[in-house]
């Protein structure tokens, strides 16, 4: 055995300079996937979205559109008049950002898909609209009233999704609300969706609760979802503590 497997099995001894560079190798592997995992989310919303909803907001599929109303109204009803609202994962705006500003708050819409943006820009002319992944976008600290996340954050892989909640607790304002549709139960797939391979990742409702309270973002509620005949989504509300 030469020194650097000596020092990798030695108690207390430094990695050896091979042991580090497979652990760089390792980091970098993961990091490449997670870049190709958000990328074909893009593209897959690139070409979809119009199949994916109509411009009023209707779901060429079986998912109950007018859901987001209530939820729009819901949060709107714990916030000021024109309260600054960030709504990661936007898509084209519909329902759920011209929800938002149909109640008079101030939306920022973010999404990485250029299609969808293109759309936003005609169908919620009153939103102010980034073109951003949301795993890096950056905002000032304490500088939103509420920021939302439909069926977005869970497009990210688990990682990513982790941990972007410390990066939302930054962004808001002491008492700032966070509402998000997120997974029930763990899943990871890659399959067809209205023709474009897309990518989810799921953790379970409690790991999220966990993950929310560790960044400082404390569960007020959580609420099933029913999707369908057999599964779900969890909509979970918290606040900046």
């Amino acid at each position: 055995m030469n020194a650097a497997g000596l020092a990798g099995h030695w108690p207390g001894a430094r990695p050896g300079p091979a042991a580090l560079l497979d652990n760089g190798a390792v980091h970098d592997d993961e990091a490449a996937a997670q870049a190709r995992q958000r990328r074909l989310v893009r593209r897959g919303y690139d070409a979809v979205s119009e199949p994916y909803r109509d411009d009023e907001g209707r779901s060429a599929g079986t998912e109950d559109t007018s859901r987001y109303a209530g939820w729009a109204a819901e949060l709107a009803e714990r916030l000021q008049p024109g309260a600054r609202v960030l709504d990661l994962g936007c898509g084209a705006g519909i329902p759920a950002t011209r929800e938002l500003t149909d109640r008079g708050l101030q939306v920022i819409g973010v999404d990485f898909s250029a299609a969808q943006l293109h759309r936003a820009r005609r169908l919620v002319p009153d939103a102010r609209l980034v073109q951003a992944d949301m795993a890096t976008v950056q905002f000032g600290a304490a500088s939103l009233d509420a920021v939302v996340s439909f069926y977005a954050v869970i497009h990210l892989p688990l990682s990513d999704q982790r941990a972007l909640f410390p990066r939302i607790r930054h962004w808001l304002r002491p008492t700032g609300l966070f509402l998000a549709i997120v997974g029930a139960q763990p899943w990871t797939g890659t399959e067809r969706f209205h023709g474009a391979e897309m990518f989810w990742e799921h953790a379970g409702t409690d790991s999220y609760l966990g993950w929310l309270a560790e960044a400082r973002l404390a569960p007020l509620w959580d609420r099933f979802v029913p999707e369908g005949t057999a599964g779900g989504h969890s909509l979970i509300l918290a606040w900046a503590c």
